[in-house]
């Protein structure tokens, strides 16, 4: 469950409990009436944010993150600094409201607690709620062959599109995922932000801030987690075998 706590974007996972949850931010994906696009518009965009994105080899800028679980309703705010490296790169490092650090490399999750002086590792997909989000957003995916688009509008912060995951074999079971956005940037044509909700009502809403192309900061150890010695290793690899 721990695991499941951390880095909602795009990954999609359970969230963290705490704070309360923030309006504003859930806001940023509503749209006033009237702001919708036409399908060949919000299709149009898509094809161009996929264009750009797969274009581009890494990513630098600030996140805020909104988390909120339907079974407590509860919410926390989070907030902290986010590099993507392809393929299949992240790093998340939060910083509020308490310090952690998620590493995706190679298809393994590394997550760092410093106040329970614990490191987590597992298999990405062990972890997920639906690997369509991250696999996009880590170079791996493709928006129009991945995800069947719903509609489009324009909200405060940008155009905000809202997909479903695709379905090639209607007999399997649905995806855990209910719903997608996108929150776009129409300038830079890049994603600005996600919210994803689960069946059971989990919602994760995630915006970036100060996006970078060249990765600003970004070495050969980014996407590996560094740690202090005597920290508690638990391997969940390891435990299932």
């Amino acid at each position: 469950m721990i695991v499941r706590c951390i880095i909602l974007v795009l990954v999609g996972m359970y969230n963290v409990v705490g704070a309360t949850s923030s309006e504003a931010q859930m806001r940023a994906f509503d749209c006033p009436k009237g702001a919708e696009l036409t399908e060949e518009q919000g299709k149009r965009l898509l094809d161009s944010v996929q264009r750009t994105y797969s274009a581009i080899d890494a990513l630098h800028g600030r996140f805020l993150q909104d988390s909120y679980v339907a079974a407590l309703d509860e919410g926390e705010v989070s907030s902290g600094e986010m590099w993507f490296g392809k393929p299949g790169k992240m790093r998340w490092v939060y910083r509020e409201p308490r310090a952690q650090t998620v590493v995706i490399n190679g298809g393994v999750l590394w997550l760092y607690q410093p106040d329970k002086n614990q490191v987590l590792i597992d298999d990405i997909t062990q972890v997920l709620l639906s690997n369509l989000p991250i696999v996009f957003m880590t170079g791996l995916g493709n928006l129009s062959r991945d995800f069947d688009f719903q509609g489009a509008c324009r909200s405060s912060e940008g155009v905000v599109v809202t997909l479903q995951p695709h379905r090639t074999d209607p007999t399997s079971a649905p995806d855990p995922l209910e719903g997608f956005q996108l929150l776009v940037d129409e300038r830079q044509n890049l994603p600005k932000g996600a919210k994803i909700t689960s069946l059971g009502g989990n919602i994760t809403a995630i915006t970036f801030d100060g996006l970078s192309r060249s990765g600003r900061g970004q070495g050969p150890n980014t996407f590996v987690l560094d740690y202090p010695k005597g920290v508690d290793l638990m391997d969940r690899r390891l435990e299932r075998k």
